[in-house]
């Protein structure tokens, strides 16, 4: 591996300028391809702030915040997990930097996360993406993850479901 990299779930709320930061890059690309497929125009602002605003139910004992870092502490990505119920875990925010991608990162972002969804007693886990995000999709496919219809618990308003795809996948069957 070409990059020294460190991923670890943060046990304390992380820096809420460091983690707006890299959210503001998540969402200026997720944004951009919720209009590509028809879509509204969002505001990323609005929507990083949203995120800062719910950080806590990320946090343990009820999910994780997972960040990547780089030798100097350069954040190089994150990905969130939080259970939903008693059974169910939802897989959010997955997002690596430019100079990091390429590595299996976001593949061993989301290992981590299904398994810290395991340790939280979650059988089943969740997850949303854009349609017509083909990597992203294709790595869901890869791990294991079936189709699914929109599920309750889902963050994201009902009328975004036409722009949306979900993803499940039944832990006891893994």
């Amino acid at each position: 591996m070409g990059l020294d990299i460190s991923l670890a779930f943060v046990e304390t709320r992380p820096d809420l300028d460091e983690v707006s930061d890299i959210l503001t890059e998540y969402y200026a690309q997720i944004l951009e391809r919720l209009m590509a497929v028809g879509g509204p125009s969002l505001s990323v602002e609005d929507h990083v702030q949203s995120s800062l605003d719910v950080i806590d139910d990320f946090m343990p004992p009820n999910g994780g915040v997972l960040l990547a870092r780089d030798s100097s502490g350069y954040l190089l990505g994150c990905a969130f997990v939080r259970m939903i119920d008693d059974h169910r875990a939802e897989l959010k925010r997955l997002f690596v930097r430019d100079i990091a991608r390429g590595y299996g990162l976001g593949r061993r972002m989301i290992e981590m996360r299904i398994e810290k969804a395991r340790e939280l007693g979650a059988t089943t886990i969740l997850a949303d993406t854009v349609r017509g995000n083909s990597s992203m999709l294709a790595l869901y496919d890869r791990l294991g993850f079936s189709e699914t219809p929109r599920y309750d618990g889902q963050a994201n308003p009902a009328a975004f479901e036409k722009y949306l795809v979900y993803r499940k996948l039944e832990l006891d069957k893994v």
